[in-house]
C-alpha cells in the first residue's frame, strides 16, 4: 500500500485490497454494535409512564436500554425488605422490555462502592442532620468507609466546596471498600439477585478507590483501613503503618501497596461477575470506567486492562465534547479511543464509550454528528448523553438517523473478526505510570508523551496497535515496536526486547526508556544501553541525540529527545488553542527519527494531515475507514470535505460509504474518486 500526490492536488491512494467480504455478526452477542438509550432521555413530561419512555426509545432505534432503579442508588437496597422490593420492580420491567420489544436488552445501573442519599444534610454543615441518623451509611456503618492516608473518610457533603454536580447540595457521598468482607457481602448477594430478574446485564460504575475528591480531599491514596491493610499483608507478606502516614516511594511495601490497589479492585470485579455468571450466565457485567493511560489511573487502582479481562466490556467514559474544541482536541479523542479499544481488543472484548455532547445550542447537531463519526469509525457502540447527568439526549432528530444508520451497516462496522491493522506496536508501561508519575499530574509526564505518539502516528498516516507490557510475547507479530519513555522497565522486560531485535524487528526508543527498573528507582545505566550504543552519562540534556545501529538481525533507533511529549505540550489538546507550528516541528522531528527505522508501514498515506485512515482486517480481508478533521477548529466542528482518489491493483467492485450516507458503488475500475465529508468507510463487494 502506498500514496501519492496527483497532479492536479488530488489525494491518491494506491491500495491492494483483496475482497472484502465480513462474516455474518452473531446475532445472539448483543454487545457488539449496541446503541444504548435510557427512559430518561426525554425532558421532563414528555410521557405519561416509564414504559412510553422506554417504547420511544426503542422505536428511535436502541437495542439496549440502561435503566435506574432504587436499587441504583439507595444503600438500604442491599438489605431487605428493601432489596426484594426492588428487585421485583427490576424483574417487572425486564419483563415488560422483553415481552413488547423481543430482541432489546435490558440493563440496570449500580455503583456497589459509591452511594449518594440526599436530603441528610439540609443546613449545609456538612454533618447529617439530628433524625436522619438512620438513613445515613456514614453514621449506620463507618468502618465500611474507605480511609486515605491521612486517616480521615471518604466522606463527603455536599456543601463542602468543590464536589462535583451529582452530590446534590443536601446530598451525602460515601465511597465503600471492596476490603470490608461486610461491603464485599452484601454487593455480592445483590448482584446475584439482580442476576436472577431476567435483566440482560449489570452497568457498575465507579469500581474506584477515591484518591482525591472536592477542595478536602487530596492524594489520598486509600485503602488503608483496618480491613485493607490486614488483607494486603495477608496477600504480600508487608506491612503498612496505620494511618495518618506520608508516602515513601523507597519503602518496598509502599511500592508494593501502589501495585496491589489494582488488585484489590480487580478481585472484587472478578467475585463480582462470577456471582452473576452462577446465578444466570447471560447476564453480562458492563463496568463503566473513565481511567486510561494518565494519573487517574494510578489514584484509583483502576486498569483499562485489566477491566477488560474481569468485565465482558467495558464502558468507556470521556467528555464533556463542548465548544469552542480545537484540531488537537479531536485528534487527542481518537488517540485515546483507539488505545481503550486495542486494550479492549486484546481480552477479546468489544467497546462502549459513554460521551457528553450539550444540548440546547445551534451548534448542537454539527458537533454531535462529528463526534459521532469519530465514535463509530474507531470501532465504538454509542451512549451519548446531551448532558454529565448521563440522561437526555443531544439531538433526538440526529439519534434516530444515527441509529437507523448503525442498524442497516451493524455488521460492517462491528463484526467481531475485525482487527486493527498495523505493523507497528507501541508499548504502553503501567509501571512507567504507576512508579515515575506516582499518581501526580504534575511529576508525570509519562501519558503525555504516550498519548502524543499516538496522535503525531495518526497524523502521519503510520497505523498502530497499542500493547501492554504485559504483552510481550506478541512482539515477533510486528514489524516494528515504539516504546515512547518506557522509563521504568524490569530486566524481563529488556531482554524481551532485546529477544525481539535480536530476531530481525526494529525497537524505536525515546527519552529515558530503560534508565529505571520497574518500580521507578534508577539505575546506573540503561537497561538497553547494548541496544542504544549509547550510556546514560554520554547524554548531554542541552543537546538531542540520536543512535541508530544493528542488533543481531534487527536495527535500533534510539532518540534521546522525547520529540512525541514535546509535540503534545505544544498541540495543547485541553485548550482552546493549540500551538499547531510547534506541534508539527516536533512531529516532523520525530518523523525524521522514524525515517531512521527503515520500516515500510502496511499503509503509507501522503495526505492532508487531518484526514485520519483507521485501516482493519478480517482474515484475508481489509477495511478503510477515514476520518476527515481537516479544517477542524473552535468556531468549526464540521470538515472541509476532501476529495480521495484510489488507485486499485486491478480493476474491481468496491464501495465507498460516507458516514450517515448510503454506499455509493464504484464498479470495475481500478481508479475510484469519491468526496470524504464527515468519514466514512471503504469496501469491496458493498
Amino acid at each position: 500500500m502506498g500514496v501519492r500526490r496527483g497532479r492536479f492536488g488530488e489525494w491518491i491512494l494506491l491500495i491492494s485490497l483483496v475482497g472484502l467480504s465480513l462474516p455474518a455478526h452473531p446475532g445472539s452477542d448483543w454487545l457488539w454494535g449496541a446503541r444504548i438509550a435510557t427512559p430518561w432521555d426525554y425532558p421532563s413530561g414528555t410521557f405519561a409512564s416509564w414504559a412510553a419512555a422506554v417504547d420511544r426509545a426503542v422505536a428511535d432505534g436502541a437495542t439496549v436500554i440502561l435503566d435506574w432503579t432504587g436499587i441504583s442508588d439507595d444503600w438500604r437496597c442491599l438489605y431487605e425488605p428493601y432489596l426484594s422490593r426492588d428487585l421485583a420492580e427490576v424483574a417487572q420491567r425486564a419483563s415488560y422490555v422483553h415481552s413488547q420489544h423481543p430482541g432489546v436488552r435490558y440493563l440496570i445501573y449500580v455503583a456497589p462502592l459509591e452511594y449518594v442519599t440526599p436530603d441528610l444534610d439540609q443546613d449545609g454543615d456538612g454533618r447529617v442532620d439530628p433524625g436522619k441518623e438512620d438513613a445515613s451509611l456514614a453514621v449506620q456503618h463507618p468502618d465500611w468507609l474507605q480511609t486515605g492516608i491521612s486517616g480521615n473518610k471518604a466522606l463527603f457533603y455536599g456543601a463542602q466546596p468543590g464536589m462535583p454536580f451529582w452530590v446534590c447540595r443536601t446530598c451525602e457521598d460515601a465511597w465503600l471498600t471492596p476490603a470490608h468482607p461486610d461491603v464485599r457481602a452484601l454487593a455480592l448477594r445483590q448482584a446475584r439477585g439482580l442476576a436472577r430478574t431476567g435483566i440482560d446485564g449489570i452497568w457498575l460504575d465507579v469500581p474506584f478507590l477515591r484518591h482525591s475528591f472536592g477542595e478536602g480531599w487530596k492524594d489520598e491514596w486509600p485503602d488503608v483501613g483496618p480491613f485493607a491493610r490486614e488483607l494486603f499483608r495477608e496477600q504480600t507478606g508487608r506491612e503498612l503503618p496505620a494511618p495518618p502516614f506520608s508516602p515513601d516511594w523507597d519503602d518496598p511495601a509502599w511500592l508494593e501497596f501502589v501495585g496491589w490497589r489494582y488488585r484489590l479492585i480487580r478481585d472484587f470485579l472478578t467475585a463480582y461477575r462470577e456471582e452473576i455468571k452462577a446465578a444466570a450466565p447471560a447476564v453480562k457485567l458492563i463496568v463503566e470506567s473513565s481511567t486510561g493511560f494518565a494519573a487517574h489511573t494510578t489514584q484509583t487502582g483502576a486498569d483499562p486492562a485489566v477491566l477488560a479481562e474481569v468485565s465482558d466490556l467495558v464502558a468507556h467514559e470521556w467528555g464533556p465534547v463542548r465548544r469552542p474544541a480545537q484540531y488537537y482536541t479531536w485528534l487527542w479523542l481518537v488517540a485515546k479511543l483507539l488505545a481503550w479499544q486495542h486494550v479492549d481488543l486484546a481480552a477479546g472484548k468489544p467497546s462502549w464509550l459513554l460521551s457528553y455532547v450539550e444540548a440546547g445550542h445551534p451548534w448542537t447537531r454539527e458537533l454531535a454528528r462529528l463526534h459521532a463519526a469519530a465514535v463509530i469509525l474507531t470501532g465504538f457502540s454509542y451512549y451519548t448523553s446531551g448532558n454529565e447527568t448521563m440522561s437526555g439526549v443531544p439531538d433526538p432528530g440526529f439519534r434516530r438517523e444515527l441509529f437507523r444508520w448503525l442498524g442497516e451497516h451493524r455488521e460492517l462496522l462491528y463484526s467481531p473478526q475485525l482487527e486493527p491493522w498495523a505493523e507497528v506496536a507501541v508499548v504502553f508501561s503501567r509501571s512507567t505510570l504507576d512508579f515515575r508519575g506516582r499518581g501526580s499530574w504534575e511529576e508525570g509526564d509519562y501519558s503525555d508523551g504516550f498519548l502524543g505518539m499516538l496522535m503525531l502516528l495518526l497524523e502521519s498516516h503510520i497505523p498502530f496497535r497499542v500493547i501492554t507490557e504485559g504483552e510481550l510475547d506478541r512482539l515477533g507479530g510486528y514489524e516494528a515496536v515504539i516504546v515512547p519513555g518506557w522509563e521504568a522497565m524490569s530486566g524481563e522486560a529488556a531482554e524481551a526486547l532485546r529477544e525481539y531485535v535480536a530476531a530481525g524487528g526494529v525497537l524505536v526508543a525515546t527519552g529515558e526508556t530503560s534508565l529505571y527498573d520497574q518500580w521507578g528507582r534508577r539505575r546506573d545505566d540503561f537497561a538497553l544501553a547494548d541496544l542504544f550504543r549509547m550510556h546514560a552519562w554520554e547524554l548531554d540534556s542541552e543537546h538531542e541525540e540520536t543512535s541508530v545501529c544493528q542488533f543481531g538481525q534487527g536495527r535500533v533507533v534510539y532518540s534521546s529527545a522525547p520529540y512525541e511529549r514535546w509535540y503534545f505540550w505544544a498541540a495543547e489538546p485541553w485548550d482552546t488553542s493549540g500551538g499547531h507550528r510547534e506541534a508539527e516541528a516536533q512531529r516532523r522531528a520525530f518523523l525524521d527519527v522514524w525515517e531512521e527505522a527503515g520500516v515500510s508501514p502496511a499503509l503509507e498515506v501522503d495526505a492532508p494531515r487531518g484526514v485520519i485512515v483507521i485501516p482493519w482486517r478480517a482474515g484475508g480481508t481489509t477495511q478503510l475507514r477515514l476520518l476527515n478533521l481537516q479544517g477542524v477548529s473552535p468556531s468549526r466542528a464540521r470538515p472541509r470535505p476532501q476529495r480521495v482518489r484510489v488507485s486499485w491493483a486491478t480493476a474491481t467492485a468496491a464501495a465507498w460509504t460516507e458516514f450517515l450516507g448510503t454506499p455509493q458503488r464504484l464498479e470495475g475500475r481500478a481508479v475510484l474518486e469519491f468526496t470524504v465529508d464527515f468519514g466514512g468507510l471503504l469496501t469491496q463487494g458493498r
